[in-house]
């Protein structure tokens, strides 16, 4: 074939002209093409998510402050009214109409939105056609979830005396800034920049600048998880929420003493608690360094939908720049204990659990703790509390919220005696239930928990001076070991066989079933809980095996075969139940706080609810809520 060369020539000059007249040309039909797609797809499809049908890999966080703050008190506001304006519904439907990208954030949808809702149209009706509505719902209610609902906290009271305090019921943000009152903090929004100790990676997390040995705040309640040093994030703490979709992990806590005294891994702790201390440890193989410039905390927030995923490669870290901005409307009052050093809030706190609730209901407080503080119980059942100690020690140094002085536990009873209760015993509990027997006008529980040595020195002689009854819970292989070495150190040591048999035979003593060996967590297992992966047999198996000996002994022991299961950390699993109820157990006691409503319903025996008795309040201010004083009308005409 022949070229001709000047045509080849011409065409080579002409080409590059021609390059950029074609790129031109396929430019601007691209554009048109974009212009006219968006037109006809549904509003709010975001094309860069996935399917609406896909499992959630990923959430991009990117609320900003002032829409997290409208939706909010509009939520609060309209809680009491016909038409309540869920927060997460909200920002789903904001979500969805933006794909997540709220620069194009209008106040005229949300004011067009929330004026649909108030004529009555309902949020499935109004969102039917936006293919992504159900992702955001579902992603931006895992990080909101546990933030707004019903709680009740401790407030002054109009005293003349001063120092008093009222339990108030309310519903709005019950999430606390990390940062307590008094406190503050400088902070940008840092996530997703890139840190380069140990290799190169990003930033999934919240860096607040503040002053080494600042209280650091339990932001949600939950349960402790990890404790302990991390070569990247120093001293830290993960605590899961109790509906288990957010984690949060603080970290670079204080040198030598980083976390509250009484903090271990498996401990309930409630939105609020003073839970460390902040510092600069962390970027170290060797625990305990200070090898970061700056003291902060790195707070950080994981959303688990995927429990496999928790801690692969494939986390999930949303930013949480607005929502700390958020939370500074809710900062924790904390005091210093002079003697001990150690940072506690000043005013108690409680909420509904998340294990009885998924949604802040108008009447969850007939389903939930917050029913612990009403004074009237459902038709047909009798209130019952029930006070959850572990240790009594006269040494200060040793007190913490599960060891309080013999001095408080006998003023415990003083006021029980005064205000006509009487404590009871899961004998009285279980014939009430069987044969109609009928329990004292105001029944309690006592209970002690793992069978200290000091129950038995502390505990059993004042119930007896008092004659009341309480309920020891032992653990076997502890009792095992020291009936062998006989330590009778009051602070540390455990009860022996023959001491339980001592108690046993008081007749003030019940003594139950907290384990043989499984009374632990450490990683593999927590307490009596099925593990991950486990199958319904092998679980089954350890139960009857580990729980069954414990039975077993303490039958020999006392003569008497344990009805009630007390759950160690109060670990919980849904097959656990019936496993326990197949071997023979009429009752279990959890770590749950709430009151208890007893029937002639077996069932109203199980998963009851106790609440903790810490040193932090007088008998007079613990009972209050929970096994209130007799008015004095009422005293008169009993008497």
């Amino acid at each position: 074939m022949k070229f001709n060369k000047k045509k080849l020539m011409l065409f080579r000059y002409l080409h590059p002209r021609l390059m950029k007249l074609i790129t031109l040309i396929i430019i601007v039909l691209a554009a048109s093409a974009v212009l006219y797609f968006i037109q006809i797809i549904p509003d709010g499809f975001p094309v860069s998510l996935p399917e609406a049908d896909s499992s959630i890999k990923w959430v991009d966080f990117d609320v900003p402050y002032k829409v997290l703050e409208k939706t909010m008190y509009l939520d609060i506001e309209s809680y009491e009214t016909e038409i309540h304006l869920k927060w997460t519904e909200l920002l789903a439907y904001l979500g969805a109409k933006y794909g997540g990208n709220f620069k194009y954030y209008k106040q005229k949808d949300l004011d067009d939105l929330i004026k649909r809702l108030n004529e009555g149209e309902s949020i499935d009706t109004i969102t039917a056609e936006m293919k992504m509505y159900d992702y955001y719902k579902e992603a931006y209610t895992a990080a909101l979830g546990g933030f707004l609902g019903e709680y009740m906290v401790q407030v002054p009271a109009d005293s003349e005396n001063g120092g008093d305090v009222v339990w108030e019921t309310k519903y709005g943000l019950k999430a606390f800034s990390p940062i307590p009152d008094g406190y503050w903090y400088s902070d940008f929004d840092d996530f997703g920049a890139g840190r380069s100790y140990g290799y190169n990676r990003k930033h999934f997390g919240h860096d607040l600048m503040i002053g080494t040995g600042t209280p650091i705040i339990a932001i949600e309640s939950g349960i402790v998880e990890a404790i302990g040093w991390n070569q990247y994030g120093g001293w830290r703490i993960g605590i899961r929420s109790f509906d288990q979709k957010r984690y949060y992990y603080y970290a670079h806590l204080r040198k030598d003493r980083p976390y509250s005294a009484d903090l271990y891994v498996g401990k309930a702790v409630k939105a609020g608690d003073v839970i460390g201390y902040s510092g600069r440890t962390g970027y170290s193989i060797k625990e305990n360094v200070n090898n970061i410039d700056t003291p902060h905390l790195h707070v950080g927030m994981q959303l688990i939908f995927d429990e496999s995923k928790k801690d692969s490669p494939n986390q999930i870290w949303i930013d949480m720049y607005a929502i700390s901005k958020l939370l500074l409307k809710n900062k924790c009052d904390v005091y210093k204990n002079e003697e001990t050093k150690e940072f506690y809030r000043k005013f108690d706190f409680t909420e509904p659990s998340y294990f009885l609730k998924m949604e802040n209901l108008k009447d969850s407080t007939k389903t939930n703790q917050a029913a612990l503080f009403s004074s009237a119980a459902p038709e047909g059942s009798i209130p019952l509390p029930i006070v959850m100690y572990h240790g009594l020690t006269r040494e200060k140094k040793y007190q913490n919220k599960f060891f309080i002085s013999p001095k408080q536990f006998e003023k415990d009873l003083q006021y029980l005696q005064e205000n006509h209760y009487t404590p009871v015993v899961m004998k009285d509990l279980i014939a009430y239930v069987d044969n109609g027997t009928p329990l004292p006008e105001r029944p309690v529980l006592l209970t002690f928990d793992d069978g200290f040595f000091n129950n038995y020195l502390y505990a059993y002689p004042l119930l007896r001076e008092y004659n009341m009854k309480a309920i020891f819970s032992v653990i076997g292989e502890l009792t095992d070991k020291y009936s062998v070495i006989q330590d009778e150190n009051a602070y540390y040591a455990y009860m022996t066989w023959d001491d339980i048999k001592e108690l046993s035979e008081s007749g003030y003593i019940e003594i139950q079933n907290h384990s043989y060996d499984i009374h632990e967590n450490n990683g593999s297992r927590k307490g009596a809980m099925q593990k991950q992966g486990e199958s319904l047999d092998s679980y089954r198996t350890l139960l009857e095996d580990d729980v069954g000996k414990m039975q077993k002994m303490l039958y020999e022991t006392t003569g008497e075969m344990p009805t009630t299961f007390t759950y160690p950390y109060g670990y919980i699993s849904k097959s656990s139940k019936e496993i326990l109820k197949n071997m023979g157990f009429r009752a279990t006691l959890s770590c749950s706080e709430g009151l208890n409503y007893i029937t002639r319903d077996p069932e109203s025996l199980y998963h009851m609810k106790r609440v903790c008795r810490s040193p932090e309040e007088s008998s007079a201010q613990f009972f209050k809520a929970i096994a209130p004083p007799l008015e004095k009308k009422a005293e008169q005409a009993e008497q």
